[in-house]
């Protein structure tokens, strides 16, 4: 395993964190497709690896993942870094607090490592909530302090609020969407705030299991501008270049896309759900990238253009239809 530093802290993270936004949440196939007993398995076989970093947050399957986390962490919560986050709602003084506290109590701890804002909330007051991040920081009833989806202007500013306590920011980055490589990484790399990668796998769509031809039929990818046929057409010569790269390490695809991440500096999160998901995850830190396979990853995704948004008569098809 490999360890960071998580920001300014003396907490050492695993490079790559569980991600738990489908824990508990039946959209996602919890209760159907998968159980309490395949997460069990699969986080204890990551665990017994050395990650020790585990993401969450009071609204993903409506409190249900805290749970969840709460249960597998019993008697070993000293050595696991528990990310949660305060949904937008709830970000004044007193909703922060009592968040918070809700949140201990489905995770079965007194404290939380890592506490981000979820996402930023133009109708809070940012003084008010900042209070209250800081106020838990102080009594150490969290280790540090992040925010999450925050722009480099609205992280520096939180920043302040909170007396320069900010050690995180979470945000979607990944070998398609790379925003976050403008300004946002290497403020953050410049000022040791941990970047925290999510949908670092883009949902899938660079792994190699769908194409034009086969797309996924969950309701949160049938309205991605990803999963289309023609931009899956567009992602072919990369899915081709993360297959030959990842046949040459003995590794997978997936594995490949997160050494890209490691390597750019950032702390990329990946969803699992059973067993056999854990075992891929754990295959990348048996190999590192070769510069010149780091390179030609860079040449490849630069060339690549995703739409913001979907087309509306591709996206109604896609709804309707599947």
């Amino acid at each position: 395993m490999e360890y960071t530093q998580l920001g300014r802290t003396n907490i050492k993270i695993s490079k790559i964190g569980i991600g738990t936004w489908q824990w508990g949440t039946k959209s996602w196939g919890y209760g159907r497709e998968y159980s309490f007993n395949d997460i069990s398995d699969a986080f204890n076989y990551l665990y017994d690896r050395g990650f020790n970093f585990i993401d969450t947050a009071e609204m993903y399957g409506g409190g249900e993942s805290e749970r969840i986390i709460g249960e597998l962490t019993k008697g070993i919560r000293e050595s696991v870094i528990i990310a949660s986050k305060v949904w937008p709602t709830h970000l004044s003084y007193k909703g922060v607090l009592k968040a918070f506290q809700r949140s201990i109590e489905r995770l079965q701890t007194d404290y939380i490592d890592l506490y981000y804002v979820h996402w930023p909330n133009p109708l809070k007051r940012m003084k008010s909530y900042a209070r209250a991040f800081l106020e838990l920081f102080k009594s150490e009833k969290i280790r540090a302090i992040g925010v999450s989806n925050f722009s480099l202007k609205k992280m520096i500013k939180f920043n302040e609020l909170v007396e320069g306590n900010l050690m995180a920011n979470q945000v979607r980055y990944s070998l398609l969407y790379r925003k976050a490589e403008k300004n946002l990484l290497p403020y953050c790399i410049e000022n040791n705030i941990t970047l925290v990668a999510y949908s670092s796998l883009d949902q899938g769509a660079i792994t190699g299991k769908y194409n034009e031809k086969r797309l996924p039929k969950d309701i949160w990818r049938r309205t991605s501008p990803v999963f289309t046929p023609i931009v899956m057409r567009r992602l072919k010569p990369l899915i081709d270049k993360l297959g030959e790269i990842a046949e040459r390490h003995g590794v997978k695809r997936l594995n490949v896309a997160l050494r890209y991440l490691v390597k750019k500096g950032a702390v990329p999160l990946v969803g699992i759900k059973n067993r056999a998901q854990a075992e891929d995850l754990a295959l990348t830190f048996d190999f590192k990238l070769h510069e010149n396979e780091f390179k030609e990853l860079e040449e490849i995704v630069s060339a690549i253009k995703i739409p913001k948004i979907r087309a509306f008569p591709s996206l109604v098809k896609r709804i309707i239809i599947g």
